[in-house]
């Protein structure tokens, strides 16, 4: 994906949806292309320009998924007050943001083992599959690091029921199922 293109194109809709002007006051395309560059964890457009292609793929991954963070999907379950949740949720996802390279090898890993398929797949959830990648990379893989890889390499997913971290995608049951017989 060319990433610049992604965030190019999402500040001219930015900018298009405000009508050309905040709270009465004209702003221009590079304040919203600003903004935008700043929502997606950047200093300014510039540093956007300037980032590793890895880091603007893991930013467009969760741009488009703003409820995704190192462990996957949401800020937990109810163990903590309301604004406890929310920081433990910031937390996470700057966890995350620190991860492109990380998330960038398992995406090679999985562009590189696992077939894509249309349809989704509910037999292998992003947790079991982050194991079969831990086994098979030799280290910690975060199960939010797995489901930005697998947004990122393209294959099809959806958030799994209720309160659940979890997804499921679109790869392919052979794929995934000699994964798991040569990590045996």
């Amino acid at each position: 994906m060319d990433t610049i293109r992604y965030f190019k194109d999402l500040a001219k809709a930015r900018h298009r949806e405000i009508g050309g002007s905040i709270e009465g006051e004209l702003v221009g395309l590079q304040k919203v292309q600003h903004l935008v560059a700043v929502n997606a964890g950047y200093a300014s457009w510039d540093a956007l320009l300037r980032a590793s292609p890895a880091d603007r793929d893991l930013a467009v991954a969760m741009t488009i998924e703003p409820h995704l963070c190192i462990n996957g999907f949401g800020a937990g379950y109810f163990d903590l007050p309301l604004e406890a949740r929310r920081d433990r949720f910031v937390g996470w996802r700057l966890e995350l943001r620190q991860r492109a390279n990380h998330v960038a090898e398992i995406r090679d890993w999985l562009e590189s083992n696992v077939v894509p398929r249309k349809t989704i797949n509910y037999d292998y959830g992003s947790y079991s599959i982050k194991h079969m990648a831990e086994r098979h990379l030799g280290d910690y893989v975060a199960n939010g690091e797995l489901i930005a890889a697998a947004i990122i390499g393209g294959y099809t997913y959806r958030r799994e029921e209720g309160l659940s971290p979890n997804a499921a995608f679109g790869m392919s049951s052979r794929s995934l199922a000699a994964l798991r017989q040569r990590a045996a």
